[in-house]
């Protein structure tokens, strides 16, 4: 429930942060959008809108991070599930090698046979 309550308050954070992040942008295109003076558009676009820039990367940050706790949590969970399943499924391997007899049955090799017209290592004569 704790990570439930972690993960609520992170996307609580990364909204707030977005939407102030917008509001300032806003304020800051209603601030400029009647002026056609560079200079008197500039506070307005130093305030307003880097600033609500900022707050949205920001706000799209804490969301990433918020994301990829989550994700570790599942990878964990996962790994976790597959450890599991490896040593239930070696314990049963273990019992079923114990449990089983092995039957060999040993016969004498059979006698090497010469071969009497072998031409191996005998020279041949070339036409």
């Amino acid at each position: 429930m704790n990570d439930r309550v972690r993960d609520l308050r992170l996307k609580a954070l990364a909204g707030a942060l977005v939407l102030s992040g917008l509001v300032g942008v806003l304020l800051g295109f209603l601030g400029v959008r009647r002026n056609d003076d560079i200079v008197l558009q500039m506070p307005y676009l130093a305030s307003g809108g880097l600033v609500g820039l900022a707050l949205i990367g920001l706000g799209a940050m804490v969301m990433i991070q918020q994301q990829m706790q989550e994700q570790s949590r599942r990878a964990a969970a996962v790994t976790e599930s597959l450890e599991e399943w490896k040593e239930a499924a070696l314990a049963e391997l273990r019992a079923f090698l114990e449990s089983a007899t092995l039957e060999l049955e040993v016969r004498n090799p059979a006698p090497p046979q010469r071969l009497e017209n072998s031409s191996v290592g005998a020279p041949r004569d070339h036409v």
